[in-house]
C-alpha cells in the first residue's frame, strides 16, 4: 500500500503578505493608472506652465536690469512723497489716468487704471521718465501664458476664443470663468492629483523604504530612468502640492477652503475686504495721499509700497504696507506690501486693517507663507534658485516618464514577437 505523500504548504512571512496585498489592491492599480494616463496626455500643458513660471520667478529682477533708465535716481535731503510725484504726473500729462503710485527700486511709479502703464518719477529731481509698459516683450508673454492662459487683453499674445465665457453645464461657474482660466484649474487640480498618485506609485513597502531614494546607475536606462522619476518626484511633491493648490485657488476659492478646512483653518472671512467711508459733508476735501500714509503707518507700522487713491465708486485709499522684517511679499515688482490698510478719504482716523482681525493659524499659514511661496517672493533672489531646481522637475519627470514608457512598450513588442515566432 503506497502512502500519500505529504501536502507541502508555502509560509508567507506576514510583511510580504500586506505588501503583496497592498501591491494588487483595485484602488492602488487605479491610482498608477490615473497618474500615467493623466501624466501623458495633460504632461506638456503642465509643463509649459511649470517652466514659464520658473522665468518668471525672477520677472522683476529683469524688469529692473532691462529698464534701467527708469529706474534711474538721484539722492536728496528732501525727496518727493507720493503725493508729489503723483502731482507732477497729472500736470505734466493730464490726459494721463493716475491711478496708482508704488515706492519701487528707488523711484516713485504712477500708474494707469488698467495697470499696463506708468511713469517713473525720480524723487531726488522730479525727473519724469515714460510711459513704459509694465508687460511688454518676452515677459509679458510669459505672463500671459502662465497667469491667463492668453487671456489677458493687453498683455502680447492674447488669444480670443480662450477668453470666451464657458457656457453653463447645468451650473453656474465662478463669475469671469472663460477658457483660458478654466484650463489653468485643471492644471492646478492635475497637479494636487498628480502629487497624491505619485506618492501612492512611489511607494515601496516599508522593508525596502530605502530602495525608494536610490539611482541605479549603471544597471542599464530603463533603472536609471525609473530611479530618477521616482526620486525627483519625491523631492518636488511638496512644492508640486503647493503650487498645484495654490494655483488653482487663484482662480476657484473653494479649492483653498478645503484646504484650509484639512489643515484646521476656517473659510476665509470676505467682509474684511469692505471697508465703508464715514457720510462727508457735500465740498468736504479729501485727506490726500502723504496723510493717509501717515494714518495706515500708525495703525501697521512698516513702510508704505503701493497706494490706491479713491477713484469713481469708491470714497478710501488702500494702503499696502512691507513689514520692516518678514516680508513674503517683498520681491514683488511696484504692488508689494504684506498688509493692507484701508483709511476714509475724509477723515484720517477712520481705519481698517486687513489682517489686524484674529484667525487660526493655518489661515495665516496660507496667506502669508504658502501662497507667497507660489511666486518665490519670500525669498531672496539666490534662495529662488530652489524654487528653480523644483521648478523645473515636471520637465525631468516628463522626460524620464516617457523614457520608461517607450522601453516597457518596445520590451512587450519584443516579447510578443518572440511568442509568435
Amino acid at each position: 500500500m503506497t502512502a500519500e505523500a505529504p501536502t507541502l504548504t508555502r509560509t508567507v512571512p506576514p510583511r510580504r503578505a500586506v505588501r503583496r496585498w497592498y501591491r494588487r489592491k483595485p484602488v492602488r492599480r487605479a491610482l498608477v493608472v490615473t497618474h500615467r494616463w493623466t501624466s501623458l496626455v495633460l504632461g506638456l500643458l503642465l509643463v509649459l506652465e511649470t517652466t514659464s513660471g520658473v522665468i518668471l520667478l525672477y520677472r522683476a529682477e529683469y524688469f529692473r536690469a532691462t529698464h534701467g533708465d527708469f529706474y534711474a535716481h538721484t539722492g536728496s535731503a528732501h525727496p518727493l512723497g507720493l503725493q508729489q510725484a503723483r502731482d507732477l504726473v497729472k500736470q505734466a500729462h493730464p490726459e494721463f489716468a493716475a491711478a496708482w503710485v508704488s515706492d519701487d527700486g528707488g523711484i516713485i511709479a504712477v500708474g494707469d487704471t488698467d495697470y499696463t502703464t506708468a511713469y517713473a518719477v525720480d524723487p531726488g529731481s522730479g525727473r519724469i521718465t515714460g510711459p513704459q509698459k509694465l508687460d511688454d516683450g518676452v515677459m509679458g508673454w510669459l505672463t500671459n501664458l502662465h497667469d491667463c492662459a492668453f487671456t489677458c487683453k493687453d498683455d502680447p499674445g492674447y488669444v480670443s476664443w480662450l477668453a470666451a465665457p464657458v457656457p453653463s453645464i447645468g451650473f453656474d461657474w465662478p463669475a469671469g470663468t472663460n477658457w483660458g482660466l478654466l484650463l489653468l484649474v485643471v492644471l492646478g487640480l492635475l497637479m494636487i492629483l498628480l502629487a497624491i498618485t505619485g506618492i501612492v506609485v512611489w511607494w515601496p513597502g516599508f522593508k525596502k523604504f530605502s530602495h525608494g531614494f536610490r539611482v541605479r546607475l549603471g544597471k542599464g536606462r530603463f533603472a536609471r530612468d525609473y530611479d530618477l522619476h521616482n526620486v525627483i518626484g519625491l523631492v518636488s511633491v511638496p512644492f508640486v502640492l503647493m503650487w498645484g493648490v495654490t494655483g488653482a485657488a487663484f482662480y476657484l476659492p473653494p479649492v483653498e477652503n478645503a484646504w484650509l478646512a484639512i489643515t484646521g483653518g476656517s473659510t476665509p472671512d470676505e467682509a474684511k475686504y469692505s471697508f465703508t467711508a464715514n457720510p462727508a459733508a457735500p465740498g468736504t476735501p479729501e485727506i490726500g495721499i502723504d496723510q493717509a500714509s501717515s494714518a495706515a503707518l500708525a495703525a501697521s507700522p512698516g513702510t508704505v509700497r503701493y497706494l490706491v487713491p479713491p477713484s469713481e465708486g469708491t470714497d478710501y485709499y488702500s494702503v499696502s504696507i512691507a513689514d520692516d522684517g518678514y516680508q513674503p511679499y517683498g520681491a514683488r515688482a511696484f504692488f508689494g506690501g504684506d498688509r493692507t490698510v484701508y483709511v476714509d478719504s475724509h477723515d484720517a482716523t477712520h481705519v481698517s486693517s486687513v489682517d489686524a482681525a484674529p484667525e487660526p493659524a493655518a489661515n495665516r499659514f496660507y496667506s502669508k507663507v504658502f501662497e507667497a511661496a507660489h511666486f518665490g517672493w519670500l525669498v531672496d533672489g539666490w534662495w529662488r534658485l530652489v524654487w528653480v531646481v523644483l521648478g523645473l522637475a515636471p520637465l525631468a519627470l516628463m522626460l524620464t516618464g516617457i523614457s520608461t514608457w517607450l522601453f516597457r512598450l518596445g520590451t512587450k513588442r519584443r516579447r510578443r514577437k518572440a511568442r509568435r515566432a
